[in-house]
């Protein structure tokens, strides 16, 4: 392929290296520390992408990794969003990439409970890119999920019972379920989903790639509550002299 081909040569060359990407993900992400049971979303981002730059795998693709990208160019009516991580090849336009969107699941707090967040990877992720938001111009896109109790069985199912839920307005046929990943369909933690976009006849595929923390690590400290605020003392006023 040359600098000068077409954008659809770009977008089928970038979909070639998808089950490239995904795998060092993987890699990238058994190779960085495992998060804190109740660790920000931005904060594992981060880490997993320095681990990213960091892979020899990913240094032998004709790619380049961003974080907090923001896409410039949305569908109508759409706000700009900032994507978590994008892998964009060396083509002279700035709207063909693969985005990974990541979202936190399984979320451990400090009294023991566990909140799923599995609406939260439906509407704030997943929407996204049916609504243009994202990856507007491409027919794949990826959703990164941050297991943080390790519990994967009941995060996947969480997330596919909201998928159902919405399979409508995600532009999805009956049942609405998730179905393996064409490219690593012996691992269950791959998944996919193939949706109808607007008016656009071309499918749409999102990459779901559930990644397991560590159930015994530790929480993030509470934190630290402000120091009260010392009263006021009104003045006093000084008396003026006789």
């Amino acid at each position: 392929m040359t600098h000068s081909g077409s954008v659809e040569d770009w977008v089928d060359f970038l979909e070639t290296l998808v089950p490239d990407i995904i795998g060092i993900v993987v890699d990238a992400w058994h190779a960085m520390p495992s998060p804190a049971g109740n660790e920000l979303e931005d904060k594992v981002s981060e880490d997993l992408c320095i681990a990213l730059r960091k892979s020899r795998s990913l240094r032998d693709l004709p790619l380049r990794i961003d974080s907090q990208q923001v896409e410039l160019d949305p569908a109508a009516g759409e706000d700009q969003g900032r994507m978590d991580i994008t892998f964009s090849p060396m083509a002279p336009r700035e709207d063909i990439y693969f985005c990974l969107e990541c979202k936190r699941l399984n979320v451990r707090d400090y009294g023991g409970a566990v909140r799923a967040y599995s609406s939260e990877y439906v509407r704030f992720g997943m929407f996204r890119f049916i609504r243009g938001q994202y990856a507007r111009l491409v027919r794949f896109g990826g959703m990164l999920a941050f297991v943080l109790d390790g519990n994967l069985t009941s995060a996947i199912t969480g997330v596919e019972a909201n998928i159902t839920t919405h399979h409508t307005d995600l532009g999805m046929g009956i049942p609405g379920q998730f179905q393996p990943s064409a490219s690593r369909p012996a691992d269950a933690r791959i998944r996919e989903t193939t949706h109808r976009r607007g008016a656009d006849p071309a499918p749409f595929t999102i990459h779901h790639v559930f990644m397991a923390g560590d159930p015994a690590a530790p929480l993030r400290p509470p934190p630290t509550p402000p120091a009260p605020t010392p009263p006021i003392r009104p003045k006093r006023k000084r008396q003026s002299s006789p």
